[in-house]
């Protein structure tokens, strides 16, 4: 079971991967068509913020081409596995015993005092 978890984990990290590349692939398709129409504005935006190709995208859809697709799909896909890896957060089981902070149930319990080593010192008699 463990090992189909993670093949599973290692997959969706794969698609999430991909995703992300389809979309950014599309921002440089966005600012390359800005750049290339003379306008030097967008296309220096669209570089270097590249989520606002999406907007040069949707004023100039014909102008961009196929890099209008690639950032849909690629930001729809990216938005879906990130909504998704969010909400299987949330049906992660809770711990039953909270009891004090992590740093508290990582230390050592402390020693009983009748276990404790003697400390050296002056013998009283």
């Amino acid at each position: 079971m463990e090992t189909l978890i993670t093949l599973f984990v290692a997959f969706v990290g794969l698609l999430f991967a991909g995703s992300v590349a389809v979309f950014y692939l599309g921002c440089l398709g966005v600012t390359m068509a800005a750049l290339n129409n003379g306008r030097i504005v967008w296309g220096s935006l669209t570089f270097f913020i590249p989520p606002l190709s999406l907007l040069f995208a949707l004023k100039n859809r014909q102008l961009v081409g196929w890099a209008y697709g690639f950032i849909v799909k690629g930001g729809a896909m990216t938005a879906l596995l990130l909504g998704l890896g969010w909400a299987s957060l949330h049906l992660l089981p809770m711990p039953q015993h909270n009891t004090g902070q992590l740093m508290g149930r990582l230390l050592p319990k402390p020693a009983d005092q009748a276990s404790a080593p003697a400390q050296a010192g002056p013998v009283q008699q």
